[in-house]
């Protein structure tokens, strides 16, 4: 099974299964690139499938379909089953369309999610593992066996892929080999500048021992700052979360309710009343109440997104740490919207507009 999906995967070129297996290994996941891009094509097509059965098995969905098919191809008269069979292939393009779209965005948030979480714990410990390593050094080890024997079981997940990189250093394979794959393992800037360090300090023969106390000692004067930084900024947080959670939400909903109360109250205007001026001609909204509402759905969608991507640089310096915040915020921002309006709908119904 494992093949067929590696047959499915190598449909991507090599450099796109490049990137794709940087993002997959750094997230630790363990099967090749191009078995896990074959198993998702599997489900894609799978799930495209299932929604076209759905969606073309309902009366009401078929119906729709079938008229929009029929009134776009109006003139040429054509037989009902090769309009059912047109409408057919146009629910599979859409279906296939919403699919992809929604494996992408779901997969590579969980991927990035996943190899974040990772970082984080790795450079939590790291200044503590280097420090533990330059001992090790100083002990007269050389630098294979000192990463060896830094990998102690409280470093976590730092340990555990240390040490299945550095068995390769042990049985033939060179030092900066199997640091190279240590560092694909960890979307990490902090620990591929710390291997790079080493790899030149082994070259040129430096004090690897005081280079790694000191980039253990940068590491955590970097950490503490960062912290720091978070907590000033942290009204800032505040305010961001306040205006796409709640205030966006809050003032679209009133709006709406008025464009609302602008339709109905021209519905009901009397046509003297319109035209009883040359140059003052009161008219409708252009803008209708349907058509904010949906602007309004879209607009709280993308103000919440970029609003948890820019907590996530304000708190760690990466966008991809706010992905985190995006669900919550979202749902935070659509609840708002709705009780508003059904609060604002429920206050203005007694009144004869």
């Amino acid at each position: 099974m494992a093949v067929n999906f590696e047959s499915l995967g190598r449909m991507f070129s090599r450099e796109q299964m490049r990137s794709f297996g940087r993002l997959i290994h750094s997230a630790g996941v363990l099967v090749s690139p191009e078995a896990f891009a074959g198993y998702l094509i599997a489900t894609v097509l799978t799930a495209t499938l299932f929604l076209s059965a759905v969606i073309f098995l309902l009366p009401s969905s078929q119906k729709f379909f079938l008229g929009a098919v029929s009134g776009g191809l109006e003139g040429l008269m054509l037989p009902t089953i090769l309009l059912k069979f047109i409408t057919l292939l146009l629910v599979l393009v859409l279906s296939l369309v919403v699919v992809v779209f929604a494996t992408y965005v779901v997969v590579t948030a969980i991927l990035i999610l996943m190899s974040e979480t990772r970082k984080n714990a790795v450079e939590a410990v790291l200044p503590d593992f280097l420090t533990l390593i330059g001992a090790n050094v100083r002990a007269g080890m050389t630098i294979d066996q000192a990463i060896w024997y830094a990998a102690k079981p409280e470093f976590g997940i730092l340990s555990i892929e240390v040490r299945n990189v550095i068995k390769g250093a042990f049985s033939g394979e060179s030092l900066n080999s199997a640091l190279d794959k240590l560092n694909e393992r960890f979307d990490s800037r902090v620990l591929e500048r710390t291997i790079s360090l080493i790899k030149q300090a082994s070259l040129t023969g430096g004090e690897v021992a005081k280079i790694l106390e000191m980039t253990a000692s940068d590491a955590r004067e970097t950490a503490m700052l960062r912290k720091d930084i978070a907590a000033s900024l942290l009204i800032y947080e505040i305010f961001v979360v306040f205006s796409a959670a709640l205030g966006a939400p809050f003032l679209f909903a009133v709006v709406n309710k008025l464009l609302g109360i602008l339709e109905k109250s021209f519905e009901f205007l009397p046509q003297t009343a319109v035209q009883m001026s040359t140059y003052l001609k009161p008219s409708a909204p252009l803008v209708t109440s349907t058509d904010f509402f949906y602007f309004s759905l879209a607009t709280i969608f993308i103000t919440t997104l970029i609003s948890s991507l820019i907590i996530g640089v304000v708190q760690t310096g990466s966008k991809n740490q706010g992905i985190k915040y995006f669900p919550f915020m979202l749902i935070v921002a659509y609840l708002v919207y709705f009780v508003v309006s059904s609060f604002l709908e429920s206050f203005f119904a007694g009144m004869l507009i």
